[in-house]
């Protein structure tokens, strides 16, 4: 007995979950909603963007693409650095990169300056680069294994308050007026705005944000440090290898993508069916990502925390925490596409007021989706770096995301907006079926629970 119980403890290190935790997440919750602001602010009011700068839809578009063409060509350096460089360094590089590209779109206020707005978003974009991975690999490294979900939640929390705003403030901000000086006026308010909180996020993170606490706060994070840092070809050739975290990235990217493209096109979707209404385009599409990115991510992560509690059961908890993982995935895809349907239903009637609850209600199911696929990428890949699990799913997010922008915007083109929506509640329904196939192989939470 007393050589268990030794061998036991030869198997086991200190770890500590401090208070400080909270304050590290909330600088980057804070960091992260700036420079999400930043993704769909021309695109919302794409009509204006149009107006003002004399340009083509396909260009307003491309200040959204590019976070998404950026990710793509940049992850894997990201995750490099974000695995060599810890958080903190990541933390700075990004919010500076974030600050200087808000500051360099004070310049762009004048007709003749697109070009000036696209260097500010390519910047933004490649801050963002830097972000889009660390929500995950911040819980671990901060947070006990009953709250790493919860943590994770919070943290993408930050990623869709920024976009919520970036949906709700350009809107509210800059007129669709006929007097090129008065949208001029109000780019520069909104501009304004963005580089002044842009520069106190970044004073925070560097005053205050810190890589990781002085101990560990699990067993798994125990292991991860202790492991050798495999290199991005072991990566890439374990995930291949991995059938289940392939169908995962094919079933998050899909459903994720089309929120995506759904954010980039919302404004020329919802003008079709009722023009003339800017300001309720800005207001849908932020109490969509409210809705989803906020309140269903926190909901859906403390969900699966919650069945953590069971953990002193390995046997019956693995198996039914697994359970409730694939069962979790599928019914908020499957339910996205059974909202988008209604929301298509209201749309052909003209039912106008019914678009305030039953977008934010879509936006609640396919909004959860990333926090939910963040989680599983982790636990399938275990013990693989959270940055490197997560950066692959992103990358096939935006694969995904350019594809469907691409894709459903020459469909509304060319076939219609009806027959368009039709093929997204397909893809959706498509995408939630292939779930089934996926095993739920928890492999984070198991060596938190053997140890």
């Amino acid at each position: 007995m007393c050589s268990i119980v030794m061998d036991s403890l030869s198997n086991t290190s200190a770890v500590k979950v401090y208070k400080y935790r909270w304050i590290t997440l909330l600088i980057f919750c804070f960091y992260s909603a700036i420079n999400f602001l930043q993704f769909f602010q021309y695109s919302i009011i794409s009509n204006i963007t149009v107006k003002y700068y004399d340009v083509e839809d396909t260009l307003v578009d491309l200040t959204g693409l590019v976070f998404m063409i950026s990710f793509i060509l940049l992850c894997l350096p990201a995750n490099q650095f974000i695995e060599k460089y810890n958080l903190r360094n990541t933390a700075l590089l990004s919010s500076g990169l974030t600050t200087l590209g808000n500051l360099i779109k004070l310049f762009s206020i004048s007709p003749d300056r697109f070009y000036v707005v696209i260097i500010g978003q390519v910047l933004c974009a490649i801050a963002q680069v830097f972000m889009t991975s660390v929500p995950s690999k911040l819980a671990s490294t901060w947070f006990g294994p009953d709250e790493v979900s919860t943590a994770c939640a919070v943290a993408i929390f930050g990623n869709h308050i920024g976009i919520a705003i970036g949906s709700f403030l350009p809107s509210s901000l800059v007129r669709n007026s006929d007097n090129l000086d008065e949208i001029g006026d109000d780019f520069m308010t909104l501009q304004i705005i963005n580089g002044s909180i842009t520069v106190a996020s970044f004073i925070a993170v560097l005053l205050f944000f810190r890589a990781r606490p002085p101990l560990p706060p699990s067993q798994s994070q125990v292991a991860i440090i202790d492991a050798e840092k495999p290199s991005i070809v072991s990566i890439i050739k374990r995930m291949i290898k991995n059938k289940d975290y392939v169908l995962l990235v094919i079933v998050i990217g899909s459903a994720n993508g089309v929120y995506s493209s759904f954010g980039i096109l919302f404004s020329r979707l919802y003008l079709n069916y009722f023009p003339g209404y800017e300001t309720a385009v800005g207001l849908i599409a932020a109490l969509a990502v409210v809705a989803g990115g906020c309140i269903g991510s926190v909901i859906f992560g403390y969900v699966l925390d919650k069945w953590h509690h069971f953990k002193y059961f390995p046997q019956t908890v693995t198996h039914s925490y697994n359970f409730v993982s694939r069962l979790t995935t599928f019914f908020i895809v499957f339910f996205a596409a059974v909202t988008f349907s209604l929301q298509i239903v209201l749309m052909e009637a003209k039912a106008q007021l019914a678009t305030y609850f039953t977008i934010p209600l879509f936006g609640f199911f396919i909004g959860s989706t990333l926090l939910v696929g963040f989680e599983f990428a982790t636990e399938l890949m275990y013990p693989v770096p959270e940055a490197a699990s997560c950066s692959i799913l992103n990358t096939f997010i935006f694969l995904f995301s350019i594809a469907y922008t691409l894709v459903f915007g020459a469909l509304f083109d060319s076939v219609g907006y009806t027959a368009t929506n039709i093929v997204i509640v397909v893809v959706l329904t498509l995408s939630s079926l292939l779930v089934y196939f996926i095993r739920p192989n928890l492999r984070r939470r198991e060596a938190n629970i053997n140890k």
